[in-house]
């Protein structure tokens, strides 16, 4: 970062612009020279000093020796290795995230900029280290929706303003540099000569297999080294008038919409306030080409989509006889148009050469501070992606995948994650497939991961498919999924005028034209571009979320490939096939059961949490548990792995008969007592964090279903944690998956008491406690199947041996699930001893990056009163945060399925 402190030595005195404002008619509303932004950079630095010194104070020895005792690995190495304030940086594209930046560059903080478009799962992962956090406006609103909880203890929040002090700007050796990058480290990797002015200056989040990202850890020399490259390889004076379109929590946009303008004493021009970022909303690149012709930039980062628009744009004044550069960009030369992230598709490119606009595609990747390579507008090659930067080498391993050395490599990762790009003797292993021509002009051809594998075996790159249908004019952005399904699915984003069923019809004419049978998408799903979701699916540069994607298959609107277009009484178009959903509510069909008249009517169904979770609340005619059909609230189980029923406002009575209209047997938990009746058992387990585990996980006794009852809600803290097994299991290295080919084994005892009121309960009530025998014990345990053993001993206590899947099918069906109770507690019983089932111990490597994986899967039950919760006990396991509030009162049920309501069952009443 030399480069651009020397620039900001240059210029911090300046009265010129340093950023400049838009309104939504593209007039300059406000001005902030170098002289102002930068001094009240410099007060900040200074706040930001005086606030984190007594955090630190006392603490930072400690932490450091529990660290360094765990670190195992280089891209295991925690974000605070170095001893350095974590700053969270809340900000929209405004003066205030300049001021923050560089109030971070100046104190030598580890900056931790977090999209304003998280969820509160996402940006409680990212911050969960920040000892303190900078907030413009739109940040304070976000951290208010999301609620304080997102912060760790004691992360204390800062307003940023631009109201300086009268201390000019220095240069960091004039306030005193903190420690610099691990020595030990940084040699391992081999990524810098000079270690003393290095260290982690920004943490970065990057998308992994969970809901929660990881942090790509970014060193000061790595980015100080690539902003060198990238402005030897730019035109002169390419970025002094930069219009900033996509957000600053992106590195590419800190780097050219910062850091380049800086060098070049430059002007970033931002978007109004209130205005959508590209790759924020599908809607967003229409409201932004107007602030282009207004801005009269000189360079830009665009999105694939921005790309397409600007091809369309371009034709319309064509034909209209108007200057095409005049008309988009305002000037008579359009500027510089860098692109990454998704491709964009060789004929737009030369459709757009043909109006005298080249788009500059390049390619990167955080875990290289950004750009690895990049057509250069003395050498660019259109449909790849440009030659190495300077301080960059490339090659390719002999299964065709990318790898990279260069001095801009990340320093680790915040969090371990299936999908972490290793390092291994210096070489970056990017995960990206791609070929090298003999003139060195790469081209990426996909992700080793993406491969998408039929159940008809055919290996398929979704991304050439993706940049085909993006030819379509009104497609707006496209995902390809289709792993282990018989036919491809594809999301389509398309235009808000675009016809539905127009559309359908197109896409399917398209692909029968362009793609063979095995490319070819089958089954549509339309989305608009004005619908929320879009950020869900794609991220802000375009690529498409495939693990989201893939888990809202049954949820998103479902349009055959050889649809009909229908036109409905208001006359309005749709697609319809026989197969066709376009609805999140449940379809409830009347049935009976047990002699008993069911609900007709459909509940309020919405998605809960970050997975597939289901939120069910009160509709007309449905207002009570009781107008609740059982075998539509089975089959929303099925699909989503827990359901949330808000609003009915039951009393424990009527819990325990909706338990019981659901169930064949309820079973318990021996160590609780009942309350209103037979079935509900008030949850005790002291106040401690509970692990996640499925209900008598540990036994040979698990019930299907789990159910819980909020009577009282606490006032703070206290979540029930749940956690998908499907997401796990998928999301499992390899390596893992298979050491959990082996079935796990759990061993306790078991008081005689427990033991003799459980088969009280299980056998109905036939014999008392006192009667029971240990036969009645071995005959109940003998469900647990052959490999499970049982033995009294002298005391009158038993001991069993039982045998299980880590990973097993559940109760919908045969798809594994990693659901189990190796993290689980054992609050009123003896801890069990847990082992393969060949008798070894389970590798606490293995059970570290379990325990990893699923931390970051969890979601959070948010209690309100009278909730309740129904979770499938085979596929999810549950757990609890430190209970915090006393009074928070929970009671739980455990059953089995009653059989007529699996799905498929239609047994007559």
């Amino acid at each position: 970062m030399r480069a651009v402190e020397e620039a900001l030595s240059r210029h911090a005195e300046s009265e010129r612009p340093l950023v400049r404002v838009l309104d939504e008619h593209g007039a300059t509303v406000a001005r902030h020279s170098y002289r102002e932004v930068t001094r009240a950079a410099r007060a900040l630095a200074d706040r930001i000093t005086d606030r984190i010194t007594d955090r630190l104070a006392g603490c930072l020895a400690d932490r450091l020796t529990e660290r360094l005792a765990a670190r195992r690995t280089v891209t295991d190495v925690p974000s605070d290795m170095d001893g350095r304030s974590r700053v969270g940086v809340l900000c929209g594209n405004t003066p205030e995230f300049v001021v923050a930046d560089l109030a971070l560059l100046t104190a030598r903080a580890t900056e931790i900029p977090v999209p304003l478009a998280f969820s509160r799962e996402q940006a409680a992962g990212l911050l969960e280290s920040a000892d303190l956090c900078l907030v413009d406006e739109q940040g304070a609103a976000r951290l208010a929706e999301w609620g304080p909880s997102v912060l760790p203890a004691g992360c204390q929040v800062v307003a940023v303003t631009l109201d300086g002090g009268s201390t000019p700007w220095a240069p960091a050796a004039a306030t005193g540099p903190g420690p610099g990058l691990d020595q030990a480290e940084a040699e391992a990797e081999g990524q810098v000569e000079d270690q003393a002015e290095d260290w982690i200056c920004k943490i970065i989040h990057t998308s992994g297999t969970t809901s929660r990202p990881k942090g790509v850890r970014i060193r000061a020399q790595g980015i100080g080294a690539l902003i060198d490259s990238l402005h030897t390889a730019m035109p002169d004076q390419a970025f002094r008038a930069y219009l900033s379109l996509v957000p600053f929590s992106l590195l590419i946009e800190q780097v050219t919409g910062l850091y380049l303008v800086l060098l070049d004493g430059g002007c970033v021009t931002l978007l109004p306030p209130d205005s959508a970022l590209v790759g924020t909303s599908a809607g967003a690149v229409a409201s932004a080409l107007p602030q282009l012709a207004a801005a009269r930039p000189t360079a830009v980062v665009a999105t694939p989509a921005l790309a397409a628009a600007l091809a369309d744009a371009a034709g319309q004044a064509e034909r209209a006889g108007l200057p095409v550069s005049q008309v988009l960009f305002g000037t008579e030369r359009p500027p510089l148009i860098c692109c990454g992230g998704a491709p964009v598709h060789p004929a737009t490119l030369r459709e757009l050469d043909r109006h005298g606009i080249a788009v500059h595609e390049g390619y990167g990747l955080s875990e290289n501070s950004s750009v690895v390579s990049w057509n250069t507008p003395g050498a660019r090659r259109i449909g790849t992606v440009g030659r190495p930067l300077a301080h960059v080498t490339v090659k390719l391993a002999e299964d065709g995948e990318l790898l990279v050395r260069s001095s801009s490599l990340f320093a680790g990762y915040t969090r371990p994650d299936p999908s972490s790009c290793a390092v291994v003797d210096g070489w970056l292993h990017t995960g990206d497939l791609a070929g090298i021509d003999p003139d060195g002009y790469l081209t990426i051809t996909g992700r080793k991961k993406n491969i998408i594998i039929t159940a008809a075996g055919r290996n398929i790159a979704p991304e050439w498919v993706e940049a085909q249908y993006a030819r379509l004019p009104f497609v707006r952005a496209v995902g390809v999924v289709g792993n282990d399904l018989p036919a491809l699915h594809g999301l389509f984003v398309i235009a808000p005028d675009a016809d539905p069923g127009a559309a359908a019809e197109a896409i399917a004419a398209f692909g029968a034209e362009h793609l063979s049978a095995v490319e070819r998408v089958e089954v549509l799903h339309l989305l608009r571009a004005e619908q929320d979701g879009y950020r869900r699916y794609f991220t802000v540069t375009g690529r498409p979320v495939r693990a989201a994607i893939t888990a809202d298959l049954d949820r998103l609107p479902t349009t055959g490939a050889k649809s009909t277009a229908t036109t409905t009484e208001s006359g309005t178009t749709e697609s319809a096939t026989a197969e066709s959903s376009t609805t999140e509510s449940a379809t409830i069909e009347s049935a009976e059961a047990k002699g008993t008249a069911m609900a007709t009517t459909t509940p309020d169904v919405r998605p809960y949490g970050t997975g597939t979770g289901k939120l069910l609340q009160p509709a007309p005619g449905v207002t009570t548990l009781r107008d609740l059909d059982p075998r539509a609230v089975i089959e929303l189980l099925a699909e989503a792995g827990f359901l949330v029923l808000r609003g009915f406002a039951p009393s424990i009575e009527d819990f325990s008969l909706f338990v019981k209209e659901h169930s064949d047997r309820v079973t318990l938990d021996p160590a609780r007592s009942f309350h209103g009746g037979d079935v509900a058992q008030k949850v005790d387990a002291g106040t401690a964090e509970l692990g996640l585990h499925i209900e008598n996980g540990n036994s040979p006794f698990i019930p299907d279903l789990t159910w819980f009852l909020c009577e009282r809600a606490a006032a703070s803290g206290s979540q029930t944690t749940v956690c998908d097994g499907y997401r796990v299991w998928d999301a499992a290295a390899e390596a893992d998956r298979a050491a959990f080919a082996q079935d796990i084994v759990y061993a306790r005892r078991v008081e005689e008491a427990k033991w003799k009121q459980f088969v009280v309960h299980q056998s109905g009530g036939v014999k008392t406690v006192a009667e029971v025998t240990f036969a009645d014990f071995q005959q109940l345990a003998a469900i647990g199947g052959p490999g499970t053993t049982v033995t009294e001993l002298p005391d009158g206590s038993v001991h069993y041996a039982f045998r299980t899947p880590a990973a097993r099918t559940t109760l919908f069906g045969a798809r594994l699930a990693w659901a189990n109770s190796i993290f689980g507690p054992s609050y009123n019983y003896e801890k069990p001893t847990i082992t393969f089932a060949d008798g070894t111990a389970l590798p606490e490597e293995l059970t570290d990056r379990l325990a990893w994986l699923t931390e970051e899967l969890t979601e959070e039950l948010d209690w309100q009163d009278g909730d309740v919760v129904l979770v499938d006990n085979t596929r999810v396991m549950h757990g609890r945060r430190a209970i915090t509030d006393p009074n928070r009162t929970i009671y739980n049920a455990q059953s089995y399925l009653r059989g007529e309501l699996l799905p498929g069952s239609r047994t007559a009443a």
